[in-house]
């Protein structure tokens, strides 16, 4: 049973750092994997996955912001077609979501190129990391209108903001 709840928590890891850090994830979200004590190879293997990464991202970015502008001003044209508005907002939303693809691949694969000390020791690190981010959140004020559900149009500009 305490094995199920391990793997458990450890996808609820992976599946809130994913969302939480978005591209970033790819990197560890910041997280420091020189603390992980690589050796020569693992540092080289993590680097090329590093380098692996940024080329994909550096290829989708300009591509994601380039169909956000297009949106927003199809959004600020009111003659603009709806049909038009929908597909601009799918192809956003299909390229971030290849993005947070890419990015989850990159993680395993770094992952992978760890022993099993350093993937507990990763696990920690992660499980302190979102901690920070969910208390960091917590601690922001929030206005009754903020904390409900966002409007449409607050969606809308949350869409096409840069991430």
């Amino acid at each position: 049973m305490k094995i199920n709840s391990r793997i458990n928590s450890f996808a609820l890891i992976i599946s809130t750092s994913v969302f939480t850090c978005g591209a970033a994830f790819a990197e560890g979200c910041g997280l420091d994997w020189k603390k992980l004590n690589l050796n020569s190879q693992q540092a080289a293997q993590i680097q090329g996955y590093e380098q692996e990464w940024n080329a994909k991202y550096i290829k989708l970015q300009p591509e994601i912001l380039e169909h956000q502008r297009r949106l927003a001003k199809l959004l600020m044209d009111p003659k603009s077609d709806p049909l038009e508005i929908m597909a601009t907002n799918q192809s956003i939303a299909r390229l971030k979501e290849q993005l947070r693809n890419e990015a989850t691949a990159n993680y395993l694969h770094k992952r992978a190129v760890l022993n099993s000390d350093q993937q507990h020791q990763l696990e920690s690190m992660m499980q302190q990391m979102i901690a920070s981010r969910q208390q960091s959140a917590t601690n922001t004020p929030q206005t009754e209108e903020q904390s409900g559900f966002m409007d449409i149009i607050q969606k809308v500009r949350w869409a096409i903001q840069q991430h």
